[in-house]
Parts: C-alpha cells; structure tokens; sequence
C-alpha cells in the first residue's frame, strides 16, 4: 500500500467512526425525555392578550374610589378629567384639602385593593405601592391626566 493510500484509509475510517459516534449521539438525544418547564403558581401570568390588566385594574379602582369620594360616577370623572378638570379643583368644590382627600382616598381605595388581590388580578406588593404612593402626597390624577406630547 502506497503511502497515500494509507492516508486516506486512516481519514475515511476516522470519519466513518466520527459519523456513527454522532449518529449515536443524537438518536440518545432525541430518546431522551425533554426537561419540564418549571411550574408556575396558577394565577400568577398575565394571560397572553392583557399584558396589563394589573395596571388597568388598579386605574378602574383608583376612580372608582374618587369619583365616591367626590359624589360622582366613574364614566363622570374620566369624561371632567379629559375635559381638562383636575380632581384638585373637583376636591376644592367639596370643601376638601389635598391632605382631607388623601386620607379619604387611602380608607375608601383599601378594600377595592383587597378585593383585586384576593382575585389575583394584582399582587399585594402593587396594592401597598399604590397606598403607600398617595400617603406621600402623590394623588392619582390630582393635577388632571398628563398626555405625551
């Protein structure tokens, strides 16, 4: 045998035991069972076409509880509020300060985040960011709604 030949005996058997080594690999692969996907607890996904029924839900409440503190509908307030009012001059015409209004807020907006929580449409750490929110001073639409530009 010529050295060439020896060469290409060597080359196509190493690649004739490379090919089979492979094609033992992956058929172990595809006999494997695939991992599970890691189980979440049930409630806790947003379902796939409301990414943001969290947020909407907590925006619902939140004028639920103003538009009763301020003797009004819900569809009322959203229609004064993009009318350009600001719930602070709706707040002044009840005799209310910021301060009275806020605390009304945080007693009247408690129970409807309770209620969102225990149907797991928000979590607890959203309903305490939210009342933690308006007893610092930060009233939800207190200075009318704010548009980008």
């Amino acid at each position: 045998m010529t050295p060439f030949a020896a060469v290409a005996v060597k080359t196509l058997s190493a690649a004739g035991v490379a090919a089979l080594l492979s094609v033992g690999a992956v058929s172990a692969l595809a006999a494997s069972p695939s991992p599970n996907p890691t189980p979440t607890a049930a409630g806790t996904q947003q379902p796939a076409g409301d990414r943001h029924a969290d947020r909407k839900a907590i925006r619902r409440a939140v004028v639920e509880a103003e538009a009763d503190l301020l003797g009004i509908k819900p569809e009322q307030l959203i229609k004064d509020l993009k009318a350009g009012q600001k719930v602070s001059d709706l707040a002044k015409d009840k005799g209310m300060t910021k301060e009275q209004f806020e605390t009304k807020l945080v007693a009247n907006l408690k129970p409807r985040l309770e209620v969102l929580v225990d149907h797991k449409t928000i979590t607890q750490a959203q309903a305490d960011g939210v009342l933690d929110r308006i007893a610092k001073g930060h009233v939800p639409f207190w200075d009318g709604i704010h548009r980008r530009k």
